[in-house]
């Protein structure tokens, strides 16, 4: 029956691997099925509670309740993750766009998060509705900010990794306001699969059947989109209603998902690229193989974790855990001739130059510098409303959070400037490119197992986990002569399974690793002279050894080929130059915290300034970074008195929105 199916569906040499693989997966799937059971009881048990249950035996009510429907919930929601992403991929013509890297997913957890906490509790409302809005609201921010560059594929997934940085600050700062919901938050925002009954089940399958059907009804009309939107449409099409009819139903079905089980990530990516590979070419084979793999992965996937998670599974989210499976299939996807004709490297190019110096930017931007420094450290709030210090002692607390702020400015302003400039491209920062998350997973991990009991033994940990990513980052590069693109979506699949590392530590439930939340945002709440001593020696050095070498940025800029034609060795300077962005972001990220658009934003606003060269940039970045963070952290501390926000929160939301703007130009 298998080889009589696969015929009419696959080619030769997928039919003769589709059954042995199928019964290779079945055998995984059966024997991790058997060592999961509860009560070491194996399957001969679950038969038992299938075909003989018994209410009294408190065994079988577990297995019935709790074990069960986390399998049926892993089965229904790996099916519909997969359909979602094949059906974005195959409109778009994208073979990365997925329910995450389109914003999706985190447009649907921030309706989640407002629905909880702006909608009264005589509402009943379900979670579904608002995450649905959610989702075709970030969606449709996606559109418009890739409409200008016709939808091209590697611009609409940069648009959905700004939005989804943008969105995921807005959840953060959420968060932050409901402490006492943090780790329950956390933990479903990471995927957790964990169920107490069949209620789940039962919302999710018409969530899911019922938009499968309706694709599966329209897959004629939509296979004519490969044809092209003139041919499809020359023949009766209509292209515009298909294609916002086709991505309604995949963002229902994400949606359903989000709303019952958090963010998942990577199911909508791998699953349709493997269902490709197995030879599906229609949208109906497509549809149907990518939600079998896509079961089938999250199924292994919460089957390998249930055994080294707690009693109720919250150690281990499930969709954390499919990102560390997802990030390296993505690393290897770029590898491939699939991608190839998106990855040719982009120069940043100025359409418009306007000669203007560096003393005409930089004279008016240092005194608003100074004034805004005078303004952070002596304006204020109080219990009785806005203030000027005059105490000694709330200026020894408050000075060095304001140095301090403007230092992380001025070093994640440098790294993004330089790490801009070596790999041509306007989108990369330390951010991005997950260097800052690298440092960061290092201190996490060093606080888990309580190993970072000093600033030098931060120093070192988050060198080591920054100076990681840097040469992965410089040795993916390499294969590829450091393609721009290439390099930013390595960046964003290390990103993400850097991410999933921060939310299982953060999940885990331990004391050390929730009070590690407000300085993952960006905080610059117990900042001492110490810090500025560290940060203010550290960012010193760094602007010394850029003064040395900021000729390299300009001749790096210019190509491989030109720059090997002067006498650079552009491969040992870009890693020099890489090794020294990893050594800035750390030593900023150790102090403030990982998240910030400042390394994103600031050479951007640089740039807007008309400071093109090197020197020039690099100096009105460092200025700008400043400024923003000293913003940030002012108005953290002043506008929602006495509560306060972390600078770097503050200043991604800010620089974010910022950013969503300058894209959309």
């Amino acid at each position: 029956m298998i080889n009589v199916l696969t015929h009419s569906w696959l080619g030769p040499l997928q039919r003769t691997k589709l059954p042995i693989g199928i019964a290779g997966l079945f055998s995984v799937i059966v024997l991790l099925v058997h060592i999961t059971v509860p009560y070491s009881q194996g399957l001969f048990v679950l038969v038992d509670v299938v075909t003989q249950y018994d209410p009294s035996d408190y065994q079988h009510i577990i297995i019935n309740l709790t074990y069960l429907p986390r399998l049926a919930v892993a089965l229904i929601c790996g099916f519909a993750l997969a359909v979602a992403g094949c059906v974005m991929q195959f409109v778009l013509r994208n073979p990365i766009a997925s329910p995450t890297t389109l914003g999706v997913a985190s447009g649907a957890e921030l309706g989640m998060i407002l629905s909880i906490l702006l909608l009264p509790a005589s509402i009943e409302v379900s979670g579904f509705i608002p995450a649905f809005i959610g989702g075709c609201f970030a969606t449709a921010l996606v559109f418009v900010l890739s409409a200008k560059r016709g939808f091209s594929p590697v611009h609409m997934v940069l648009a959905g990794m700004v939005v989804s940085l943008f969105f995921g600050s807005v959840n953060t700062m959420l968060l932050l306001l409901n402490e006492e919901h943090l780790t329950s938050l956390f933990v479903w925002g990471a995927g957790s699969l964990n169920q107490n009954g069949w209620e789940s089940v039962q919302i999710l399958i018409p969530l899911t059947v019922i938009p499968t059907l309706l694709l599966l009804v329209i897959e004629r009309p939509l296979s004519a989109l490969q044809l092209g939107d003139d041919v499809a449409s020359s023949i009766g099409v209509s292209v515009k209603v298909l294609k916002v009819l086709s991505l309604a139903l995949a963002i229902f079905v994400t949606a359903a998902v989000v709303s019952e089980v958090g963010l998942i990530g990577f199911i909508g990516i791998v699953a349709p690229a493997i269902a490709r590979m197995l030879g599906a070419r229609k949208l109906n084979q497509q549809i149907m193989i990518s939600g079998v793999v896509g079961s089938s992965m999250l199924l292994i996937a919460d089957l390998i974790i249930q055994p080294f998670s707690g009693a109720g599974g919250e150690m281990l989210p499930t969709g954390a855990m499919t990102a560390l499976l997802g990030a390296p299939f993505l690393l290897w996807l770029l590898n491939k001739k699939l991608l190839q004709s998106d990855m040719k490297a982009r120069e940043s190019v100025v359409s418009t130059y306007y000669h203007r110096t560096l003393k005409q930017v930089a004279i008016p931007i240092s005194v608003l510098f100074v004034c805004l420094v005078v303004l952070a450290v002596f304006v204020g709030k109080d219990q009785t409303g806005w203030t000027i210090v005059e105490s000694v002692s709330i200026l020894q607390l408050r000075i060095p959070r304001v140095v301090v702020a403007a230092l992380a400015g001025v070093g994640l302003a440098i790294a993004g400037t330089i790490i801009q400039r070596v790999s041509t491209n306007p989108m990369a920062s330390p951010e991005v490119l997950g260097i800052s998350s690298g440092a960061a997973l290092a201190l996490v991990i060093g606080a888990y197992f309580g190993i970072t009991a000093d600033r030098f033994q931060q120093m070192l940990l988050g060198t080591l986990g920054a100076s990681s990513v840097t040469f992965f980052i410089w040795w993916m590069g390499r294969k590829h002569n450091f393609a721009a693109t290439h390099m930013l979506l390595t960046g964003i699949a290390l990103s993400a399974g850097l991410d999933a590392f921060l939310r299982i530590a953060l999940s885990s439930g331990q004391d050390n690793m929730r009070a590690l939340l407000t300085w993952l945002s960006g905080s610059t709440y117990l900042v001492s002279m110490t810090d500025v001593y560290l940060l203010g020696a550290g960012i010193s050095i760094f602007i010394i050894a850029i003064a040395l070498i900021h000729k390299w940025l300009d001749i790096i800029s210019l190509g491989e080929v030109a720059a090997n034609s002067l006498g650079v060795d552009s491969a040992r300077v870009r890693m020099l130059l890489l090794l020294l962005v990893a050594s800035i972001t750390t030593l900023a990220t150790i102090v403030i915290g990982p998240l910030s658009f400042v390394g994103l934003l600031a050479p951007h606003m640089a740039r807007s300034l008309h400071q093109y060269g090197a020197k020039q940039q690099l100096i009105t970045a460092s200025l700008l970074g400043a400024m923003l963070m000293m913003t940030a952290d002012w108005l953290g501390r002043t506008i929602w008195f006495p509560w306060q926000f972390p600078a770097g929160l503050l200043a991604s939301l800010i620089g974010g929105a910022y950013f969503l703007y300058l894209m959309r130009k």
